[in-house]
């Protein structure tokens, strides 16, 4: 069947707005590009705000990670009325984590977070509030750093604060209520029969997937509870750490970190260590967490409720559904061996047998043997240690790719569209049918494969229109904006 195109759709995915809000976010060339970033996404707005295509209004998919509320460090004000002003109660032990890690990862405190990343980039929503209200689309798919607009409560403050910039605090309750109707929230994705299926694509990466992503924290309305690696990554040490700069670790091996604390000198080596043995001990504290049988029970029957809700909006029976999240990557906080893997841990035990057999054999042997023998061993450790970060360090675009031919299977769309690797690119899947990446807007492109950049800053984004033949079939485009102006992207 032919899809009906009542609307042409842009997506893009992975702005990552806020996430200058952390130590380290202030650095000089962080902040150039941070400045481009939003001069570019506010122009990207407004020109598509002014134009259309053949007289369609748009619909913009934000594909996930567009508020980075992992990465927001923001403290509380220290008054003995913090919980009161913010409407819940908070344990005195989570009020402690909050003030030395800043605030978690629940409905009240990721209002704030929200709120602070919005007066932060005015200009872009202020174009996002003009772009809705000229009668187009919003459509918010969650992501990882985002998965804090699962809570009604933030979806509200995002909506509430569009609706003053677009339409003004005093406006009518009925033009504030059309208003809110053109922005809609998708928990997992968005899905047009015979189009196109939009999924971030963190489910498909360990190190970013939810056990439920339905229910992906625990604890509650308020909870400090970080339910994957990444989450606890960024809390206990990348956001503790100023001159640690998350998008290059995620490319490091463990000799990366080693050459890196040496640079720090002892005082920051001791600093180092102590951030990575609490990430250590929180890390171990949500494995154990994550075992609890009871635990997993309730979050797997908010998790089951939601979904039987997901199928009814979306008239999908509930055992595709079902079927559909069969399909992620467990994550890394559920196996054991994995966590240890994750946090070098395998690394550190490495080196120290093989340390301690190098020595026993250089005390215990000799001739020849005194001095080979050990040579043999480190070099054997040095092997198994690169084949150990290979297996760490595979790329999350090498894991998306493999997603969207069983997805197919499921769903009938021949575009499917992910994000989260910030590696943009278009690969064919046979009959007619393509996988798009829309890369990201927030940090230098890691170009897929398939993809040849031409410059660092490549803000890359989905066209989507109806064709000029009545009878023909949609068209899909990956196309990058760059100084006011969409062209294709270039891919080999």
């Amino acid at each position: 069947m032919k899809a009906v195109l009542d609307k042409n759709i842009l997506v893009i995915s992975d702005l990552h707005l806020g996430e200058d809000l952390r130590p380290g976010g202030t650095n000089v060339s962080y902040l150039r590009h941070l400045v481009k970033l939003e001069r570019e996404l506010e122009n990207f707005l407004a020109h598509y705000t002014e134009h259309r295509l053949d007289g369609r209004e748009w619909r913009l998919v934000v594909n996930g990670d567009m508020v980075d509320f992992m990465s927001v460090k923001i403290l509380p004000d220290g008054s003995e009325n913090f919980e009161k002003e913010n409407a819940v109660q908070v344990a005195e032990d989570d009020g402690a984590e909050d003030r030395l890690y800043g605030l978690g990862f629940g409905e009240r405190s990721s209002q704030r977070k929200l709120e602070k990343v919005i007066v932060r980039h005015q200009g872009v929503f202020g174009k996002l509030a003009a772009f809705v209200k000229a009668g187009n689309d919003l459509v918010i798919v969650v992501g990882n750093h985002d998965a804090e607009f699962q809570y009604e409560g933030v979806q509200r403050t995002l909506v509430e604060w569009l609706c003053g910039l677009a339409v003004g605090a005093g406006a009518p309750e009925e033009a504030r209520a059309q208003f809110a109707k053109r922005i809609q929230f998708c928990p997992w994705f968005y899905y047009r029969e015979d189009l196109i299926y939009i999924e971030h694509g963190h489910q498909y990466d360990e190190y970013c997937s939810f056990d439920y992503l339905l229910c992906p924290s625990g604890g509650g309305a308020e909870t400090n509870q970080a339910l994957s690696m990444a989450h606890a990554g960024m809390r206990y040490f990348a956001n503790q750490l100023p001159e640690y700069d998350p998008h290059t670790a995620e490319h490091w091996g463990v000799l990366n970190y080693f050459r890196w604390a040496w640079a720090q000198g002892m005082r920051g080596a001791v600093r180092l260590s102590y951030f990575y043995g609490l990430f250590v001990w929180r890390a171990m504290g949500l494995w154990h967490w994550l075992l609890d049988a009871q635990n997993n029970s309730e979050r797997r029957a908010k998790h089951d409720e939601r979904l039987r809700a997901l199928s009814i909006e979306w008239q999908i029976s509930k055992e595709k559904l079902q079927a559909l999240d069969a399909l992620r990557s467990v994550p890394v906080l559920k196996h054991f061996w994995k966590v240890i893997a994750a946090l070098f841990i395998d690394r550190v035990i490495l080196a120290t047998l093989a340390l301690g057999l190098a020595i026993g054999f250089g005390l215990g042997l000799s001739g020849l043997a005194q001095i080979f023998a050990p040579i043999a061993v480190l070099g054997v450790a040095v092997g198994v240690n690169e084949s150990l970060n290979r297996m760490r360090l595979t790329s999350p675009a090498s894991k998306l790719r493999l997603a969207p031919q069983m997805i197919q299977r499921l769903m009938r769309a021949p575009f499917i569209v992910f994000g989260h690797s910030h590696a943009p690119e278009s690969v064919a899947l046979g009959n007619g049918s393509t996988y798009f990446n829309t890369g990201t807007w927030a940090s230098p492109a890691e170009p897929g494969p398939t993809a040849e950049v031409e410059e660092a800053s490549v803000f890359t984004h989905l066209l989507i229109t109806a064709s000029a033949d009545p009878e023909g079939e949609p068209h899909a485009e990956l196309r990058q904006w760059r100084d006011g102006v969409s062209a294709p992207f270039r891919v080999n």
